[in-house]
């Protein structure tokens, strides 16, 4: 799992859905998007949406460029999430997970609690990167509720 932090909240995502971290940059805002998609950015010629972590969890948007985008792939598309900064790498075994409820689940892009401290004292949000990538493409559907 990638660690990374959002909205000052420790949060993981499968290694497997990660393509490339780069360093943040202004994004080109979309008119009409919900407030948490940060806009397109052009990574070496390719433009991608961007997800802010931030905004989705119901905080708000950093100011600036400062932080990192985590380049993923999920239902097929490939976006990127602006993130506070990536913090490390760490394989979880199964017991480090547990599921959460529809509570704690951030509108279903929240898939699970990772227990990443040495004694299990640190928890992840474990973000469901399919999850998030269809709202991504529901936006540019036009089909969106969220945000």
């Amino acid at each position: 799992m990638l660690l990374f932090r959002a909205a000052g909240r420790l949060c993981a995502c499968e290694l497997d859905a990660v393509r490339e971290i780069v360093a943040a940059r202004p994004a080109t805002r979309l008119p009409g998007a919900p407030a948490w998609i940060d806009g397109l950015v052009n990574v070496r010629g390719t433009l991608l949406t961007v997800v802010d972590l931030a905004v989705r969890f119901g905080a708000a948007r950093a100011e600036g460029s400062a932080g990192s985008i985590v380049i993923v792939s999920g239902a097929g598309k490939v976006f990127g999430l602006r993130v506070d900064g990536v913090r490390d790498v760490r394989t979880l075994g199964g017991d480090a997970l547990e599921p959460v409820d529809a509570q704690r689940d951030a509108g279903g892009v929240v898939k699970a609690l990772a227990h990443v401290g040495a004694a299990g004292d640190e928890s992840a949000l474990v973000c469901d990167i399919e999850a998030i990538a269809r709202e991504a493409l529901a936006v540019q559907d036009g089909t969106t509720t969220h945000g």
